[in-house]
């Protein structure tokens, strides 16, 4: 099977018009969710990243903690400011990979994998502010850039892509995958191995260095300590007893994220660059085929010792998407394959409209009583939250609030404590790694502080006499999942930190 030079113009469906009211119109709605919906626990961590912006942090690079500084800058300290910037790297996304798609394959191609992949799940949660966007974005946008290169043969854009592979970096460390897919895709080729006798290539892998240094340094001087954090996924205790589930979870989660009909033609369109890379007719898709199959390779050997999160292959989706709508639009121009086109584009675009609206309906609503699964749960309850811990902390003279155990809750306590202008400290009293650029000084905060903490006998709290001397319980909660109580919390008001406790401080 051959990808076809499509000869048709664009229909009124297949355009660029039709591309860019799709793309308006979830962003819209995304941002409408994202400022109606509570944060979930990560998103409450990087808010609080943001409140002392640095250029390292133990889980990730900061480009999160930036974005939601930016955001908030704007649209002020709410969930959409959290949100803001996340909306704005998927529109970045839909117009890089639609140019993308234009100068590999066609117009059609291009607004057909940009509406695709717009109506996905894994668009739809794009509001989520996490790592994630601005990785998406970056990874993109550099094959952007690299396309540029490829249809003007303007070796200038190899300096543009190296600058957006750090900012990339900068994100998430994944990014390190691009830069070996972008080497793969210049290795299987006679005609693509002559790039490297451009000095702008080697130049833009300098550039992305450069624009990386500082998070470099900042790890140098930890100890390189992100840097560890994350590298440990790739150490190899063995082999899962359970591997073959752990890459059927791989399968479902991203057939349930984009669609089952778009990881089906993708998976098509790299069986066909791979079974006949040097076909004129298969070129297109090279570029995106390539620089993915290293992070694909990775993600493959990760399910023989752990899980594959379904969010990991995110930055992999906005490319794979256009080989498999090229497949399509190809369909599209043959007699016989119009029919089975239509179904599959119909499909994928039904499909994913309605995972996203049970998802947000869900978050909104609640109809559906999913128990432990419904993840929607994460984002309800932290104002009230937030409110019964501070009056808990005024009513009983504490000076500031402890958590243990729980960075998220932790973050999620002191973002919505700057939503609502409560100037009451948080901080964690264990896990100080996490903290670098937040130190816990007892002695600066004073004494008492209000303990909260996670209970799982809620009717039976445990006292923290392992930590502190003198305790008292004041009040016990529950966080309020809407139409059912989700998890209980205890309050006790704390002093006389015990050695214990001071051995924790350190890292």
């Amino acid at each position: 099977m051959a990808l076809p030079p499509p000869a048709a113009p664009p229909s009124v469906w297949l355009g660029l018009p039709a591309a860019v009211v799709v793309v308006l119109a979830t962003s819209a709605i995304k941002l409408a969710i994202g400022a109606h919906s509570g944060l979930v626990f990560d998103e409450g961590y990087y808010a609080f990243w943001s409140q002392r912006l640095a250029v390292g942090y133990l889980d990730h690079p900061p480009a999160v903690a930036w974005l939601i500084a930016l955001g908030q800058a704007l649209f002020g300290a709410n969930e959409l400011g959290v949100r803001a910037m996340a909306v704005a790297c998927e529109m970045g996304v839909a117009a890089a990979a639609y140019r993308i798609g234009v100068l590999l394959f066609d117009r059609r191609a291009a607004a057909l994998a940009v509406i695709w992949f717009s109506v996905t799940p894994l668009a739809g949660i794009g509001f989520l502010m996490t790592p994630d966007p601005p990785s998406v974005l970056c990874w993109t946008a550099t094959l952007w850039a690299v396309a540029e290169f490829m249809h003007s043969r303007n070796a200038n854009w190899w300096l543009a892509a190296g600058v957006l592979a750090g900012l990339g970096l900068w994100s998430k460390y994944t990014l390190a995958f691009l830069a070996l897919g972008l080497l793969l895709l210049i290795l299987t080729s006679r005609e693509r191995r002559q790039w490297l006798l451009l000095w702008q290539v080697w130049a833009g892998a300098l550039l992305a260095l450069v624009v990386f240094a500082p998070v470099i340094w900042w790890n140098a001087g930890r100890d390189w300590a992100s840097f560890r954090f994350q590298g440990q996924r790739t150490v190899v205790q063995g082999i899962d007893g359970n591997w073959l589930g752990n890459l059927g979870d791989l399968l479902l989660s991203q057939s349930l994220l984009v669609g089952p009909v778009l990881v089906g033609l993708s998976l098509v369109g790299i069986a066909l660059l791979l079974t006949r890379p040097g076909a004129a007719t298969r070129q297109g898709l090279a570029l995106p085929v390539w620089t993915s199959l290293p992070a694909v390779g990775y993600f493959l050997f990760h399910t023989l010792h752990g899980q594959v999160d379904g969010n990991w292959p995110a930055p992999l989706w906005p490319a794979l998407t256009l080989p498999a709508a090229a497949i399509v639009t190809g369909l599209l121009d043959r007699r016989r394959g119009r029919p089975f086109a239509l179904l599959l584009s119909g499909l994928q675009i039904v499909l994913g409209l309605a995972a996203t609206g049970l998802i947000y309906t869900q978050l909104l609503y609640q109809p559906f009583a999913l128990g432990a699964y419904d993840r929607t749960g994460d984002t309800r309850g932290w104002a009230g939250v937030e409110r019964t811990v501070g009056e808990l902390a005024r009513a009983n003279g504490a000076k500031w609030v402890a958590t243990i155990h729980d960075y998220g809750v932790t973050g999620l306590l002191a973002t919505y404590g700057r939503f609502a202008h409560d100037p009451l400290p948080v901080r964690q009293i264990d896990e100080p790694q996490r903290w670098e650029f937040l130190p816990l000084d007892p002695a600066a905060l004073g004494w008492p502080a209000l303990l909260v903490r996670q209970e799982p006998t809620p009717d039976a709290p445990q006292p923290p006499s392992a930590l502190f001397g003198d305790f008292k319980l004041v009040g016990t909660f529950r966080r309020d999942g809407g139409k059912a109580p989700l998890e209980a919390y205890s309050a006790f008001l704390v002093s006389a930190p015990t050695p214990a406790f001071l051995a924790g401080l350190k890292p």
